[in-house]
């Protein structure tokens, strides 16, 4: 029997990585995709999961631009004959007012954060038909789409919305073929790596003790938690569950910020 196979966007570093080297420890092959910003990180990640006793390969293609998510499926089909798994991870969180905001910006985002996964689930879903596979599709969007949350992030959050919807969509579609489509919506996630916050002239340690207070359940999402679920709705336990949106963040969706947190001004 062939191996199965894990193809997750953004997955060189980050959360992507966490979840993809789950996987490998599951026994799929994996299939890494960056951006191209980081090619050194993604080798890595290549590195680690060889060492699993899995196959992995690495392809690159910047999702915010138009096609790319195409392009990115025609160089898969090129290297996979399968694909059981498929996590669209790739996004880019940015904001600002309203009325301060470029269309460049937004359309970054929009081609990221949408445009990139609503063709890269059209593709997966297309090839996992194809090929006969029950597979499981999982979007990794933000508890963003539920709350309004201070900073201006009116774009973001709006998009991540429009990717939840689409899960539902995705799911009704894809069921005559038992493809299940679900979502997974983060909030505070606890960094993997200190550099990362660094780049921004963040102490991590300072970072983590002014959040975790502020939630309900006094804790960041560790990112091994967001490969645990996206293990278990790709195992058999999940097999009933599909066009699903579930928040994992610590009940950070439960609260909203007090008014004059969102510093709207008046002319």
């Amino acid at each position: 029997m062939a191996k199965k196979v894990c193809f997750i966007t953004g997955s060189g570093s980050g959360n992507g990585r966490g979840m993809a080297i789950r996987f490998a420890e599951l026994g799929y092959d994996i299939c890494l995709h960056h951006s191209g910003r980081d090619p050194k990180g993604a080798e890595k990640t290549r590195q680690t999961i060889l060492e699993k006793g899995v196959d992995c390969k690495i392809l690159s293609e910047n999702l915010a631009e138009s096609g790319a998510a195409q392009r990115l499926f025609e160089k898969f089909r090129a290297e996979y004959d399968r694909l059981d798994v498929f996590i669209n991870n790739s996004g880019i969180t940015d904001g600002g007012p309203i009325m301060e905001t470029e269309e460049s910006m937004f359309n970054k985002l929009m081609g990221v954060n949408f445009r990139a996964c609503y063709f890269c689930v059209a593709e997966a879903g297309k090839f996992m038909r194809e090929k006969g596979i029950e597979g499981s599709i999982s979007l990794i969007a933000s508890n963003h789409h539920r709350v309004n949350f201070p900073g201006g992030f009116s774009v973001y959050a709006s998009l991540k919305a429009a990717m939840v919807r689409f899960t539902k969509w995705a799911a009704l579609e894809f069921s005559p073929y038992k493809i299940r489509v679900n979502c997974i919506a983060p909030g505070y996630i606890l960094p993997l790596e200190a550099e990362r916050l660094a780049e921004y002239d963040i102490d991590m340690e300072e970072y983590v003790k002014s959040v975790e207070p502020t939630l309900p359940l006094k804790r960041m999402v560790p990112p091994c938690e967001l490969a645990d679920l996206a293990e278990f709705l790709a195992s058999p336990s999940g097999r009933s569950i599909t066009g699903q949106t579930i928040d994992v963040d610590g009940g950070d969706s439960l609260l909203n910020a007090p008014l004059e947190n969102y510093h709207f001004e008046k002319d």
